[in-house]
């Protein structure tokens, strides 16, 4: 989880990207294409046709992660993705006890893997916007956004099955949440991050998913927002066109900021 050492954007190996939302559009083109009727010009934007599809692997716990899942959702629509909420478990990646720097109330965050069995539960059942919805929920319960003064508190043990329930989600789904049988699936889900990041991957962590590789990251505090947001997105895909790119990283100077409105 970033928040511990210095995050910054890396990857296990690039190349050129069509489905970073950026080459949908004809580089011969111009931006705006513009349309003549008479006296009256028309402005007429190239529009995005095949969504790309990003997977984010994260850990629920993660202030950081969920700064970046808000950035990613603000950016979705703009740049035609379609975004895949995957399970990365911090807990399983480093054993029983997190390294020893990890501050305590994100220790007790991260441990916190009922919901990530969730998470699988709805996979297996192919229900995949309703993973979207319940991390949103979980993310604004716990986060907070601007209005939160101190560190976010564990979570309750009933808070899973009250979003759930919120989220509209049948009775079951809740209750895979004490079922550690998913905990196979989780341990799956973090192997594919660590084949496409390396052994040991972080929250968040994206895998596009024509891509063999991915990256680490990226680390926003506060995340983006407007045109920043999209800026930020197409220089990802500006670094990951290139094929030797690996690694980008700056040390962070404070704790997670959740930007005001």
């Amino acid at each position: 989880m970033p928040g511990v050492e210095d995050q910054g954007i890396s990857s296990a190996g690039g190349r050129g990207h069509a489905f970073f939302g950026l080459a949908s559009f004809n580089p011969d083109e111009p931006r705006c294409l513009c349309e003549t009727s008479g006296a009256v010009h028309k402005r007429r934007w190239p529009t995005v046709t095949d969504p790309v599809r990003v997977s984010i692997y994260i850990d629920p716990g993660c202030p950081w992660t969920w700064l970046a899942a808000g950035w990613l959702r603000e950016v979705a629509p703009q740049r035609g993705l379609l975004l895949r909420w995957r399970s990365l478990s911090l807990v399983q990646r480093d054993g029983a006890e997190l390294p020893p720097s990890v501050p305590e109330h994100i220790r007790a965050l991260a441990s916190e893997g009922r919901i990530q069995r969730v998470f699988e539960a709805l996979r297996a059942q192919s229900r995949e916007d309703d993973i979207g919805g319940l991390y949103q929920l979980w993310g604004e319960r716990l986060f907070g956004g601007p209005a939160r003064t101190g560190p976010p508190e564990p979570p309750a043990a009933e808070l899973v099955a009250e979003l759930a329930a919120a989220v509209g989600l049948p009775v079951e789904f809740a209750a895979a949440a004490n079922d550690e049988a998913w905990g196979r699936a989780l341990s799956d889900s973090l192997d594919v991050a660590s084949k496409a990041c390396g052994p040991h991957p972080p929250s968040p962590t994206i895998v596009l998913d024509e891509s063999p590789t991915g990256l680490s990251g990226p680390v926003f505090s506060p995340a983006p927002t407007g045109e920043a947001a999209l800026r930020a997105w197409d220089a990802v895909g500006v670094l990951l066109a290139e094929l030797g790119f690996f690694e980008l990283r700056r040390a962070r100077t404070g704790p997670p900021t959740f930007a005001a409105g």
